[in-house]
């Protein structure tokens, strides 16, 4: 089982996280639930901190909230010392109701609409991950209008493929995100970026994928954006010291994932940087890493509560549980791969292979395919590790499914982040038909 940090299982096989088990999360918030341990996440962003610093160079640790955003996350990551970035005027709105430093949010986004880079540009982000030319004229246009100078990075794609599934790779040629490094299109967008006297062209940025577990493309892309900053800072009259490459580090999602730690990646980061500025000249001088999955995965847990067993003799056996699809749909969406357990037993040894389904109307809504587990009864509670990441962020109201409560424990305390939806949170918004607003 991957738990969070704080976890510890009893004599009697019972779980508990932050000093509180299952059952009493469960009979005080009711399931699904989604459960975030608050000694995890800061774990990840402390290491994150310690592993890039000590070097000649200033590394910013950026925080991407599209794995994980609410009010509370926002301000535990701001307590952490870590900067934000957003990819929607929504998630800029989180994290600034959140109190979070507009200094220290970055805008990402392959599509910004004219309204959302207003709101950017007047809330005082820090900076913009620049995508395309239409965005680069629109937003020198805007910041020109607010009589701002507004910092900017390319979004460079720089032709590398990482090993990963292939709805979560962006740094090939094909990719809808950034500037293409072959043929003219980044080096135009360099010119275009340098010409604007609203912008300033501060560094370049470049995203090859997520759940990356071989780290050695990493190094590729370090050599290609300084190769790239040279010709920046030599034909085109640039004088740029910064990069980012990203985040996209990889987590275990079951017992048999091995990914790399944030020490090893960081070690690559750090002898890549000191091999390609010297052979190619350049004094960078910071270095952004942009970790989402990897500050809050791990740290996240999901329970369930079993329903209905079915059981199709010489065929399969099925538990459904009361979510599914709507609060994880990761499964359906990229084949990932979960493990389930029983939190109260953690002891049992396993008797029969289940199909862990969801209560949606969809045969693909499953949520762990032959989990083995001790003899299920209706009732039991559920869980599914490694639920902090990209589950509640990308979760639904399928068939009317009210989303789930996300709670944070630590110390032996709970409290909500994250209140549950009720029946009539479906319907705020709609109207009757013909009525007028």
């Amino acid at each position: 089982m991957l738990l969070p940090e704080t976890s510890n299982i009893d004599p009697k096989g019972v779980l508990s996280i932050g000093g509180l088990t299952m059952e009493q999360l469960k009979k005080q918030y009711g399931t699904p639930l989604q459960i975030m341990d608050i000694a995890a996440i800061k774990k990840q962003c402390r290491d994150y901190k310690t592993c890039m610093d000590g070097q000649d160079l200033d590394a910013e640790i950026v925080y991407a909230s599209k794995a994980f955003s609410c009010i509370a996350c926002c301000q535990l990551i701001a307590q952490q010392g870590l900067s934000i970035d957003v990819s929607t005027g929504g998630e800029l709105y989180i994290a600034l109701e959140s109190g979070f430093d507009p200094g220290k949010i970055y805008f990402h986004g392959n599509n910004k609409s004219e309204q959302e880079i207003e709101y950017g540009l007047s809330s005082g982000v820090g900076c913009f991950m620049v995508d395309s030319f239409d965005e680069l004229d629109l937003l020198a246009r805007l910041a020109q209008k607010q009589g701002k100078k507004q910092k900017i990075f390319l979004r460079i794609t720089p032709g590398i493929k990482a090993s990963t599934h292939e709805y979560i790779q962006t740094g090939n040629m094909e990719s809808k995100f950034g500037f293409g490094i072959r043929g003219l299109g980044a080096e135009k967008a360099v010119q275009a970026a340098l010409s604007y006297g609203s912008l300033q062209l501060a560094g370049i940025h470049s995203h090859i994928g997520s759940q990356i577990f071989n780290i050695s493309p990493y190094e590729k892309l370090i050599d290609v954006l300084l190769k790239f900053l040279k010709k920046i800072n030599g034909s085109l009259g640039g004088d740029i010291r910064e990069i980012n490459i990203g985040g996209g580090l990889g987590i275990a999602y079951t017992s048999q994932d091995k990914p790399p730690s944030i020490a090893q990646f960081a070690d690559l980061v750090h002898d890549a940087l000191k091999k390609y500025r010297k052979k190619h000249g350049q004094p960078i001088e910071k270095i952004y890493l942009e970790p989402g999955r990897s500050i809050v995965g791990n740290a996240g847990i999901t329970l369930y509560e079993a329903g209905t067993i079915k059981e199709i003799p010489h065929v399969k056996n099925y538990i459904a549980v009361d979510g599914g699809m709507s609060d994880n749909i990761r499964p359906i969406l990229y084949q990932a791969q979960y493990e389930a357990f029983l939190p109260q037993r953690c002891g049992e040894k396993p008797q029969k292979v289940y199909d862990l389904v969801g209560k949606h109307c969809e045969s693909g809504d499953v949520l762990v395919k032959q989990a083995h587990l001790p003899i299920v009864n209706k009732g039991d509670l559920m869980a599914i590790a490694a639920t902090g990441a990209y589950c509640y962020a990308m979760a639904s109201n399928y068939n009317g499914q009210p989303k789930s409560a996300v709670v944070a424990v630590e110390d032996g305390k709970s409290w909500t982040w994250i209140e549950r939806q009720q029946y009539c949170d479906l319907i705020s918004g709609n109207r009757k038909l013909y009525e007028q607003p």
